[in-house]
Order: C-alpha cells, then sequence, then structure tokens
C-alpha cells in the first residue's frame, strides 16, 4: 500500500470526525511518513509499521465509531430521513470523580518524568540546529576576525570543513525537527484525552 492509498483509506474511515479533528489527525501521519522517509524507509515500510488504517480509525474515534459509511458534513436532503431512524451511539460512561482524581495524580507523577524528557529532546535538536547554522556562517566569523588578526591558512580549511558540516547536520536537524514536533504533539494529545477521560 502507497502512501496515498493510506490516507486516502484512513481519511475515509475518519470520516466521522469533524473536519478539523480529521485533517490534524491525516497530518500527523503525513508527518510520520515525511520522518520515516527522512530515515531511509519506503512507503511500504512506514505503511507496515503504522498499520492497518481501518484499526487506526477505529482506534481514533473509539465509542464514536460506527461503521465504515463515510459520512458528509454538508446538508443531504435525501439522507434525512434516514438519518432520523439511527439510533444514537451510546454514550461512553464517565470516570467517578475518585477515580479521575486518580488518574491526575498518575499524570503528574508520570509528567514529572516525561515533560524533562521532552524538553531534553527539544535542547538536543535546537542545539545541532545552533551548530548547523554556526558552522555555515563560520567563513563570515572569518572574515570579520582577518579586519583584526592575521588568519592562517589553517583556519580557512577549518571554516570549509565547518559548512560542510553545518549542512549535512542542517539536513539531518530538519528530519528530526519533525520527529520531535509529530512526538510532541502525540504526546500532548495523549494527555488531554487521559485528563478529559477520552483514553
Amino acid at each position: 500500500m502507497t502512501k496515498h492509498e493510506f490516507l486516502t483509506q484512513l481519511s475515509v474511515q475518519l470520516s466521522q470526525l469533524p473536519p478539523e479533528e480529521r485533517l490534524e489527525l491525516l497530518e500527523d501521519y503525513e508527518a510520520h511518513f515525511a520522518f520515516g522517509k527522512q530515515n531511509g524507509k519506503s512507503e511500504e515500510e512506514i505503511v507496515s509499521e503504522l498499520g492497518d488504517p481501518h484499526e487506526l480509525a477505529k482506534e481514533a474515534l473509539g465509542e464514536r465509531f460506527i461503521s465504515q459509511e463515510p459520512v458528509y458534513w454538508y446538508h443531504d436532503p435525501n439522507k434525512k430521513q434516514s438519518q432520523q431512524h439511527t439510533a444514537a451511539p451510546a454514550q461512553r460512561p464517565g470516570r467517578g470523580i475518585t477515580a479521575q482524581v486518580f488518574v491526575l495524580i498518575g499524570m503528574f507523577f508520570m509528567n514529572i518524568v516525561l515533560a524533562p524528557l521532552m524538553i531534553a529532546f527539544w535542547a538536543v535538536v535546537i542545539s545541532i540546529m545552533a551548530a548547523a547554522l554556526a558552522g555555515i556562517l563560520s567563513p563570515a566569523l572569518l572574515v570579520m576576525d582577518m579586519i583584526f588578526y592575521t588568519v592562517s591558512p589553517a583556519k580557512w580549511f577549518a571554516s570549509i570543513f565547518m559548512v560542510g558540516l553545518g549542512i549535512l547536520l542542517g539536513i539531518g536537524s530538519k528530519g528530526l525537527l519533525k520527529g520531535v514536533l509529530f512526538t510532541t504533539r502525540k504526546y500532548l494529545s495523549w494527555n488531554y484525552h487521559l485528563a478529559k477521560g477520552d483514553a
């Protein structure tokens, strides 16, 4: 299955979601494809890692999952009568207050570890991007150095090396940035749904 086929099937399966929520989920999966390609994976390998679009949609929809029939978000007078006879989906029972308090306490202790870990990931990516920028700009710094001091040929060769290294780090940091963005969005979304009682 290709990326296009995967996203098309997933989009159809998620048609029961409001357009904004569905678009956000599809963007997450597109970012996953981009991250996988940055790491040299083929579309088929990425699809294999992600799994069946039907199962992913079922998991994302939770209790809202009813059938595979797409829902169109516009007025369709021909479907009005049939929808009136459609039974409303069963409401998911919410957590009790005690359970919700324990969930929030558990999230607090878990995030004591996970939040600094996410910050550390961001710090690594930002450091690599800063190093890439410094390497690319190193010739400009060398020219400024020439104004006040004599620059040896070794510094010019080192500067050329730093430019090449900076370019490579810049390319690598692009994939890392997408990966960290994807992970952060998933992490925040999971926290939100867990606190809300959806997860």
